[in-house]
């Protein structure tokens, strides 16, 4: 059986002794003391997939010292962390105490922590003009606002993600005005919010999609602080390519170039080229294509001597490349749904790259508030109809549990087994799923930590057209549990 991390030995005399002089746990219960030190030895790394991350692996320590809302919400994020291992393990790794386990059973705790983040947070935001206009002051509210929306992602509440990400990035935006006041922590806390916001994309409110209604968290601002150095491109163009370059960014192994010398400058300046840091105008085509290219070029020499800590994330940035080589194929042909199947070879190779990260040891039974790789088997089994293929990629859900925020392998399985079911009815595994019963479309909303709104499109048949609603189709509303 797969086993994760053992959680630290909760017992007195390991654990108050070693941290009775910290002033920063004053006030905190034992179980509180005992899950922050849970956050500090696993959970902060645990949520960047054990990649160098300054935010979770030190900004977020740093202000917890001295910001209780802070200390407060890795107390509830580690506690989630702890009911996802057991979940996982049942039980089966190192025993824990009866108190810890009673509390951590139950849910209420988690949200205690989670009002004591608003009451702390609250208190700071009332403090003087003087005072809230500080480096320190914005520092401590972003921090505490990063920390908000991850809890919110883990419990699945669209609503408040996007309202914790609308105020952070309200306040990073004029800090920004002043070069937030020379502070380091500002492109640090910048990078965070737009990989948050990426995160916040991958799911939607299909209601407001179908009407058309604007997010009103611009997504290519919160991506990068550079911005596009001509022009405006086309909203798709930037778009689209922003968010590629963003998933590459957000897990683009940091200190790569010590590790492997100057031959990585070109794939650089491709990844800035697909962000719109660089003055040369270029289509979308010719800014995936000139990506595709570098990138291949780079991991074909590089692959076998890569260092441990940097082929799981190459893995990744493999997987998202290919990705975006079927999405640049499909844009040719993009209202046929038949036009993935031309790409079942790159569908294939995807489940062996996906297959190979899942089964390193450092990834298993992940627990990240990172976009990482259920989004890319969410891809792989909705386009891909082979019977074979896709149901591999079920496979490699139901195989390895993940919970990357919103996203969990349970709630893609359950996801992935309904739509394969409402595609294939009536087929067998020689059979193309015919075009009519193809779902072109898809939505989903999370409605608690289990259940799931799925809002999905599709085509009428011939026999259907005067009943549909819309000549191009239906939308149907299922609510699915994981």
């Amino acid at each position: 059986m797969r086993t994760v991390a053992p959680a630290p030995d909760p017992t007195p005399n390991n654990f108050v002794a070693r941290r009775i002089l910290d002033p920063s746990q004053v006030g905190l219960s034992f179980v509180e003391r005992w899950y922050l030190d849970l956050f500090k030895t696993h959970t902060s790394r645990k949520c960047t997939g054990y990649m160098v991350d300054d935010f979770w692996q030190r900004l977020v320590h740093q202000v917890a010292e001295e910001e209780p809302a802070v200390r407060h919400a890795a107390i509830a994020l580690s506690s989630m962390h702890l009911r996802f291992m057991q979940d996982i393990d049942s039980l089966k790794s190192k025993p824990l105490s009866m108190a810890t386990l009673s509390v951590n059973k139950n849910p209420s705790f988690t949200l205690a922590q989670c009002t004591k983040v608003l009451v702390s947070l609250r208190e700071r935001l009332t403090k003087g003009d003087t005072y809230t206009t500080s480096s320190a002051h914005r520092e401590a509210v972003l921090v505490s606002c990063i920390m908000l929306v991850s809890l919110s992602l883990f419990q699945g509440d669209a609503t408040a993600v996007t309202s914790h990400l609308r105020s952070g990035y309200s306040v990073l935006m004029e800090w920004q005005k002043v070069n937030f006041d020379g502070n380091p922590s500002g492109l640090v806390l910048m990078r965070t919010f737009s990989e948050l916001q990426l995160h916040r994309a991958t799911f939607s409110q299909p209601q407001r999609d179908q009407e058309s209604e604007a997010d009103s968290l611009p997504l290519w601002r919160a991506i990068t602080v550079c911005r596009p150095v001509y022009g405006c491109p086309e909203e798709f163009e930037s778009g689209f390519s922003f968010v590629l370059g963003a998933v590459i960014t957000a897990n683009y192994p940091q200190g790569l170039e010590l590790r492997v010398g100057s031959s990585q400058e070109r794939l650089k300046t491709a990844l800035a080229d697909l962000l719109y840091q660089n003055s040369v105008e270029k289509t979308l085509v010719e800014r995936l294509m000139n990506w595709q290219s570098e990138f291949h070029a780079f991991i074909s020499v590089h692959r076998d001597t890569l260092p441990p800590q940097d082929r799981g994330p190459m893995i990744l940035l493999e997987l998202w490349t290919l990705a975006s080589d079927i999405i640049l194929a499909s844009l040719e042909r993009p209202l046929e749904e038949m036009s993935y199947d031309s790409s079942l070879l790159v569908f294939q190779r995807m489940n062996e790259l996906a297959a190979l990260y899942l089964s390193l040891a450092e990834q298993a039974s992940m627990f990240s508030t990172k976009p990482m790789i259920l989004q890319i088997l969410h891809f792989n089994a909705i386009k891909c109809r082979d019977w074979h293929t896709r149901r591999e990629t079920l496979r490699l859900v139901r195989t390895f549990p993940r919970r990357e925020g919103f996203w969990t392998s349970d709630h893609l399985a359950a996801l992935l087994e309904y739509v394969i079911q409402q595609e294939s009815t009536g087929l067998t595994p020689n059979d193309v799923v015919p075009c009519t019963a193809r779902i072109d479309m898809l939505h989903l909303s999370p409605l608690d930590q289990k259940k799931f709104s799925v809002w999905y499109h599709r085509f009428c048949t011939p026999e259907e057209i005067t009943g549909c609603a819309d000549i191009y189709g239906n939308w149907t509303n299922v609510v699915l549990s994981a």
